[in-house]
């Protein structure tokens, strides 16, 4: 998501792309893909985003989940 106008840059993880990129490579090929990306590092918040997609009949089942550690006005 960007969203500079309320002060949203840049997201610092982004699963739908990661999803998207281990759907897109599951249905290329037919094969499992799992897939971890880091993100965020340049940012100053490093997160890490896992997917894990299934090949079917109509492209690929994609679970994802992901690993980040919330800091500054979002903290409680």
């Amino acid at each position: 998501m960007f969203a500079p106008v309320i002060g949203v840059n840049e997201d610092v993880a982004n699963a739908n792309s990661t999803a998207g990129l281990a759907a897109a490579l599951t249905a290329g090929n037919q094969a499992t893909c799992r897939l971890t990306t880091d993100q965020g590092d340049w940012l100053g918040t490093p997160s890490t985003v896992f997917a894990h997609t299934e090949p079917v009949a109509t492209g690929a089942h994609v679970f994802t989940g992901g690993r980040a550690h919330v800091t500054g006005a979002f903290q409680q």
